[in-house]
């Protein structure tokens, strides 16, 4: 797969290219990005807000065994996001919450993996980064949670470098995910309209320090 991006903003990914080499005809036009780990957002921000909080002691009812019991759990807030690489859906569930020295604490966990359709992929783009909302259904004890993307605010070609993503997805799983999906779109094709010298520097190439400006 070839992977169209910028100078510099490369991500955990990036370096398969060079094990696998690059296909002209398996593209993926990444210069339009978004680097997650930059955002102002709850998700990847350790900066505190007055929205944050410790975690609080919750007392609620719940099976231990063949008994409902009152129990006492200590909850944080939640948040939920998708990210959507190819045809797959990755689900994460993300805990923020204050440590006892008042610190931002962000506890990222992936919940579930879901192989979906063309048709039903929610991105425009070969990937792309979801909030989503939480909704739970009961039936006896079973308690299932379904999480419901929220289009708006959505990140295409986000970067993840620098994000707990990166340790929940192994590199070599996304990169095939993506390079299968791109492969798949045979119809349509993506022209490297790049300069020589762009291309140059996204094969890290530098224009100042090239031995060709030495003097």
């Amino acid at each position: 797969m070839k992977i169209l991006t910028p100078r510099n903003n490369k991500d955990y990914y990036d370096y398969l290219t060079g094990i696998y080499g690059e296909d002209e005809k398996v593209v993926y036009d990444r210069r339009a990005f978004t680097v997650l780990s930059n955002l102002d957002s709850p998700y990847f921000s350790y900066i505190p807000t007055s929205a944050d909080s410790p975690k609080k002691e919750v007392r609620k009812r719940d099976w231990t065994g063949n008994r409902l019991k009152w129990v006492t759990k200590y909850e944080a807030t939640e948040l939920y996001c998708i990210l959507e690489v190819g045809l797959k859906q990755y689900s994460f569930q993300v805990e923020r919450y204050l440590d006892e020295d008042s610190k931002v604490c962000i506890d990222w966990k992936l919940l579930h993996i879901k192989e979906i359709t063309k048709k039903d992929r929610a991105g425009s783009t070969p990937m792309t980064f979801f909030k989503a909302k939480s909704r739970y259904s009961f039936f006896w004890r079973d308690e299932t949670l379904e999480l419901v993307i929220e289009k708006d605010g959505s990140l295409r070609n986000p970067i993840l470098t620098g994000t707990p993503i990166t340790s929940l997805i192994p590199a070599q799983e996304l990169y095939q995910e993506l390079s299968s999906y791109i492969s798949s779109l045979n119809d349509q094709e993506i022209i490297d309209n790049r300069t020589d010298i762009e291309k140059a520097e996204s094969a890290g190439f530098d224009r100042k320090t090239s031995f060709r400006n030495i003097k």
